[in-house]
């Protein structure tokens, strides 16, 4: 009988470890329910973009960026120049691609820096005249390997500072007709960008952009140019403007990051976020938050300039006071807040850019330029463009000599037509274009 009361006091007794199996028995099959159903609805997500015709893979990424059937491709010819590009001897006295700083705008070049400049383009007139030959083409399409540029933005780079010391020097030296080739070339090369997929291409493409204009503000400064160049210019930046796309960047970027879900190791063994993504259930909430935060972002490209950058700071905060079980997200999508400031930034530098060269053709025409833009209108521009960071008229103001035309940037700050050299490190400043002539 005693056995046997052991024995029933055995067979009801609940163990420790019974309860502990039983919780990780349920977690599993929570989690579990919880993948499968998350997976399925992401993986609906996917297929419903791709009905939509938007990439989802990097095949149907190659498909969606490709050149048109039959067209030329220039990037063989940028290749063979970037290959030709011949760094400067004399680095000390060459600007932008050496040492060298440029004088005041409106200033001559010093004799060093002229004679160093000259030796290096020079040096460089295989290389222009293969820049000018790509230019002349009007696609291209850079090699790619899983979404990912392979020519060296470098190299594009160089190219592109080539172009704008090429620009400056030749106004110096009262050229203005090689001066606009160099500009336009300059133009053509940051276009040939406008189908590279992704962040990296964009970011690449807006730093290119403003350098040429920096080129085209300084030679503007230094030498007269006809109507006719000064409209043509007008013509080529108007065409530029037209091809920023930053939602179609977006697009392709969504796709890239759809690709690391599916394959993490993209991120590399340290990569962030290692340990969280390797904790059961948290890829499915990861696709998840990329899906949502692109589709957000996406929206708000397409938005009014003015409303745009709010509306990204706004999603940024979202995303930021996620809970802990987003922090793979948190930690992986890109920064598109500082992209966007960045977008409007070069479109305002475009507008900056047409409006001087319609003030130019002004002074042409008058002999001094106008006391206010809209005295522009419509002769030379068919209204005053906007700042795209408060949606106002470009500010506009008269300089001894020259004039400055200027957005107030993603400061929200109207600092009177200051540029970042003129303030101390770290204090708000203006997005300028200056003419000092």
């Amino acid at each position: 009988m005693n056995n046997d009361v052991e024995m029933q006091d055995r067979r009801f007794t609940l163990k420790g470890w019974h309860l502990t199996v039983l919780i990780l028995l349920v977690l599993v099959g929570l989690i579990g329910l919880y993948v499968a159903t998350h997976r399925g609805e992401t993986e609906r997500r996917i297929a419903a973009l791709r009905a939509a015709g938007y990439p989802t893979t990097f095949a149907e990424l190659a498909e969606y960026t490709k050149l048109p059937d039959g067209a030329e491709n220039a990037a063989g010819v940028y290749e063979s120049a970037f290959g030709a590009f011949v760094p400067p001897v004399d680095d000390a006295n060459v600007p932008v691609l050496g040492k060298a700083k440029w004088p005041a705008r409106g200033t001559p070049l010093p004799e060093p820096t002229a004679k160093a400049v000259e030796e290096c383009l020079a040096a460089n007139r295989q290389c222009l005249t293969l820049l000018h030959k790509a230019a002349g083409i009007a696609h291209c399409q850079y090699d790619h390997d899983d979404g990912q540029m392979l020519t060296p933005a470098q190299d594009i780079r160089h190219g592109e500072q080539l172009l704008h010391v090429s620009a400056i020097y030749d106004a110096s030296q009262g050229n203005p007709e090689a001066a606009v080739t160099a500009i336009e070339d300059g133009l053509r090369l940051s276009d040939s960008l406008q189908r590279e997929p992704g962040l990296i291409g964009y970011l690449v493409r807006t730093g290119c952009l403003g350098l040429i204009l920096n080129g085209l503000e300084r030679s503007l400064s230094l030498t007269a140019f006809t109507d006719g160049q000064l409209k043509e210019l007008g013509d080529v930046l108007t065409r530029t403007g037209n091809t920023l796309d930053f939602p179609r960047v977006l697009v392709t970027e969504r796709c890239a990051m759809i690709e690391i879900w599916r394959n993490p190791s993209r991120l590399g063994p340290t990569g962030p976020g290692l340990p969280v993504r390797m904790l059961p259930g948290m890829r499915p909430t990861w696709l998840a938050d990329i899906l949502d935060y692109m589709e957000a972002c996406i929206d708000a490209s397409q938005l009014p300039p003015v409303e745009r950058l709010k509306r990204f700071r706004r999603i940024n905060n979202e995303m930021q006071q996620l809970s802990f079980l987003h922090l793979l997200a948190k930690q992986t999508t890109p920064a598109l807040t500082r992209v966007a400031e960045l977008d409007l930034r070069a479109r305002a530098h475009l507008e900056l850019a047409r409006t001087a060269l319609a003030l130019e053709r002004y002074r042409l025409a008058r002999g001094r330029v106008p006391e206010r833009l809209e005295e522009l209108v419509p002769q030379y521009l068919k209204e005053v463009p906007s700042d795209p960071f408060d949606g106002n008229p470009i500010r506009y103001r008269h300089a001894d000599p020259g004039y400055c035309l200027y957005s107030i940037s993603d400061d929200g700050q109207d600092n009177g037509g200051k540029e970042k050299a003129d303030v101390p490190s770290g204090a708000p400043y203006d997005w300028c274009f200056i003419v000092t002539r």
